[in-house]
């Protein structure tokens, strides 16, 4: 309860939730949809992409924004490749954009839990929480994606990865309203 009722504890699990929910099952649901001239390259790429956008491009905004914002952003672009790919099915470019900006939520979520919460035993929680909802997001991620897209073909990928990133950057945007509401009162 004291978890998951904080704001400040809750916050990074909330969205790791639903970037775990979306990363791997995206991976796993994505290739039969690719050409297959290209399917080797941008399944190898999208992994390897979403590294490096974390380890570059995310450490220099950590640098001048925090952690939160960053994964806002991330949850945010996210949503926007999904639009994307539901527009223009299983494009090259918007599979790498789409790495590129999970990637940002990757790094930032776990540099959120030292911002957020100053002391060990938070910080321990803050990951903890963390892990649970990773697993909870990878255990559910690929078979309702598949199911998704077993009942809707392709538009059920980036119709519920749309809905999941979306409900990633809400959790955060309440989670900080509630932040900024108890740092209030």
């Amino acid at each position: 309860k004291a978890i998951y009722t904080s704001p400040r504890i809750a916050a990074p699990a909330a969205g790791w939730l639903f970037y775990t929910f979306c990363f791997v099952s995206i991976l796993t649901v994505l290739p039969p949809y690719l050409d297959a001239t290209v399917r080797a390259l941008v399944m190898g790429a999208m992994p390897l992409v979403s590294i490096a956008v974390s380890m570059t491009l995310g450490v220099v905004l950590l640098r001048y924004i925090s952690a939160v914002n960053v994964v806002i952003a991330g949850f945010a672009a996210s949503a926007l490749c999904m639009v994307w790919l539901w527009a223009v099915p299983a494009a090259v470019f918007a599979c790498l954009a789409l790495a590129a900006a999970m990637g940002l939520i990757q790094g930032a979520s776990f540099a959120a839990v030292p911002q957020l919460n100053t002391g060990a035993q938070a910080q321990t929680q803050a990951n903890g929480a963390m892990a649970q909802m990773g697993n909870v997001g990878n255990t559910l991620g690929t078979p309702v994606m598949s199911a998704a897209t077993l009942s809707f073909g392709y538009v059920g990928l980036p119709v519920l990865a749309l809905l999941a990133f979306s409900c990633g950057l809400t959790a955060h945007l309440i989670l900080a309203m509630l932040r900024r509401s108890t740092w209030r009162s």
